[in-house]
């Protein structure tokens, strides 16, 4: 069962802060000092803080969101990331965060660490398609992504804790048979995905973004597969100024569907029962 509340002190669960929920097309800077004046009112960068140490991809807004939201810096020990585009990935932001409390782990696929340089505070560590490590008491699988980064892979990561299973999978479009073919294999409680596109339909983006109808027709498959608990829930991210209705639309047109639009400051605990 997936509950939104605030961040836990359960062991057993996986607690996120949305730290951004935009696409690409979201302006900066990020509004300060308070954050978005309401949900959804403005978007950063595509990032999220999994139990207060793990964060998920630093674009140029996250510092910002980092002191909007509460985030103790010196608490993050690790990074992820899934890609190397300018709205995930931002030399200036890493080092911000970096500067608070060294050193931070950097997890990322070879591909995308022989792009970077090296960074003060920042230790590089190679994560390997399909195999598991351990951060604090999350085991985290980098699956591959369908999202063009050149001669680089961009990666989804699958996260698990105790009993809960996180999927985040964010950018990218219809999964890759292996990525598939790895899920499975899984139990998932929730899934953080991409929907750049919204409910626009025809938009060229699909080839490496979702939409709503492309979400909903993966949803049939990992439900009539068994791959999604009973209880699991899907939250929509890295959603597109410009093809995705204003927030509070989204969330009413989309309840029936069982979809919920995520926004900043957004915080939710995972839990398998």
């Amino acid at each position: 069962m997936v509950t939104i509340t605030l961040m836990s002190d359960r062991f057993d669960s996986i607690d996120v802060l949305f730290l951004g929920t935009g696409a690409a097309d979201w302006p900066p800077p990020y509004p300060r000092p308070a954050g978005p004046t309401k949900p959804g009112a403005s978007r950063g960068f595509c990032s999220a803080l999994i139990d207060g140490a793990i964060l998920i991809d630093c674009g140029p807004t996250v510092p910002d969101a980092i002191d909007c939201f509460g985030v103790d810096r010196q608490r993050i020990t690790d990074i992820l990331l899934t890609h190397t585009h300018d709205d995930h990935w931002n030399l200036d932001a890493i080092r911000r965060v970096a500067g608070a409390a060294q050193p931070i782990n950097l997890w990322a696929h070879r591909s995308v660490l022989a792009a970077i340089p090296d960074i003060d505070g920042i230790r590089p560590r190679e994560t390997r398609i399909g195999e598991s490590f351990m951060l604090r008491d999350i085991a985290v699988t980098s699956l591959t992504a369908n999202h063009d980064v050149g001669d680089q892979t961009a990666l989804h990561f699958l996260l698990h804790k105790a009993q809960a299973t996180l999927l985040y999978a964010t950018d990218g479009a219809w999964f890759p048979k292996d990525t598939w073919s790895h899920l499975m294999q899984t139990k998932l409680d929730a899934i953080i995905w991409d929907a750049t596109c919204g409910q626009t339909q025809g938009d060229w983006r699909i080839f490496e973004h979702n939409s709503v109808d492309m979400i909903n027709l993966m949803r049939q498959t990992f439900t009539k597969q068994q791959v999604l608990s009973p209880d699991a829930k899907i939250y929509l991210t890295h959603l597109a100024q410009s093809l995705c209705a204003p927030h509070d639309e989204m969330t009413v047109s989309l309840a029936p569907q069982g979809l919920i639009p995520a926004y900043d400051g957004m915080t939710i605990s995972i839990t398998h029962e």
